[in-house]
C-alpha cells in the first residue's frame, strides 16, 4: 500500500478544493512532527492552522493564506 499526502486548500465556506498539492516527498515523519503526532498516525484529514504555517512554509513552500482559505493535510492510500 502506497500513502500519499495532500495540503488541500479550499476557499473559506466551500465545500470544493480550490487546490491540492501533494508533499508525499516531504515524509511522513517531518509531517508528523508538524502535527504533534508520531508518523504511523497519520491515517485521516487533519487542519492545518497558524502554529503549522511557518513549517509548512519551510518543508514545502506552500505559504498559508489563513485570512482567505482553510488547509488540511489530507492522506490517501492506494
Amino acid at each position: 500500500m502506497t500513502v500519499y499526502f495532500l495540503v488541500t486548500r479550499y476557499l473559506k465556506d466551500e465545500d470544493f478544493p480550490d487546490s491540492t498539492t501533494d508533499v508525499t516527498a516531504v515524509g511522513a515523519e517531518a509531517l508528523g512532527e508538524i502535527l504533534g503526532m508520531p508518523a504511523d498516525e497519520l491515517y485521516d484529514v487533519y487542519p492545518l492552522k497558524q502554529e503549522h504555517a511557518e513549517r509548512v512554509r519551510r518543508l514545502t513552500g506552500i505559504a498559508l493564506d489563513l485570512e482567505k482559505y482553510e488547509y488540511f493535510l489530507e492522506t490517501e492510500a492506494e
